[in-house]
């Protein structure tokens, strides 16, 4: 007697369909304006997905498991960033507790600049510029990442007659250069491998 097939998700179908095409519109658009407008479509797609059983790829693992984070404020956008990212990675601790990386952030500045005017001399056009210097080290102080310049920069018009929604939109295009450059830090640590002599220890 053969065995029944089962039935298909009919109801599923279409709808992990529409949410792969949203995914598709959704992603590229990263690292362009609608960057900072998207995540949240990324969410729930991401959800729908999951309940018709399709998985996204997770985050790659770390060649280490207790780092210690010098130079990055705790509570500075970027230095919440930095340890949301991380948190789920890595063992973030601070001596006397056994350390086996640093990471230090040794420089962050963010930049206007401005590159128009209007015919009244009034700023028209601005650049946002996010700098960022880092290094990884052991904790016995060998080198794994030399000193490492980062540098991401958005345009942004301006509106006299707007000032106030044009100073929250700078700010969230700063928090979003911000993001995009720990994710870039994040790439750079998934390719460090430890040397085989590096344990776990105190950092210098």
């Amino acid at each position: 007697m053969k065995r029944a097939a089962p039935a298909p998700n009919t109801a599923c179908g279409p709808q992990r369909r529409a949410a792969l095409r949203r995914l598709a519109g959704v992603t590229g658009l990263l690292g362009g304006w609608g960057a900072w407008v998207a995540w949240p479509a990324l969410g729930g797609t991401a959800a729908l997905l999951g309940g018709c059983g399709f998985k996204l790829r997770g985050a790659a693992s770390m060649g280490f498991s207790r780092l210690q984070l010098v130079g990055v404020p705790a509570t500075t956008p970027l230095g919440r960033e930095l340890r949301q990212q991380l948190g789920g990675r890595v063992q973030l601790v601070d001596p006397p507790a056994p350390v086996q990386v640093v990471l230090r952030l040794e420089s962050a500045q963010r930049e206007k600049i401005v590159t128009g005017l209007t015919t009244a001399g009034l700023v028209r056009e601005l650049v946002l510029r996010l700098r960022l210097r880092f290094s990884l080290s052991t904790a016995q102080g060998r080198v794994l990442i030399e000193p490492t310049d980062l540098v991401l920069q958005r345009d942004l018009s301006t509106n006299e007659s707007a000032a106030l929604a044009k100073a929250r939109e700078e700010e969230e295009i700063f928090r979003v250069l911000e993001r995009d450059m720990v994710l870039q830090i994040i790439r750079r640590l998934e390719a460090v491998v430890l040397p085989p002599e590096s344990g776990a220890t105190g950092a210098r």
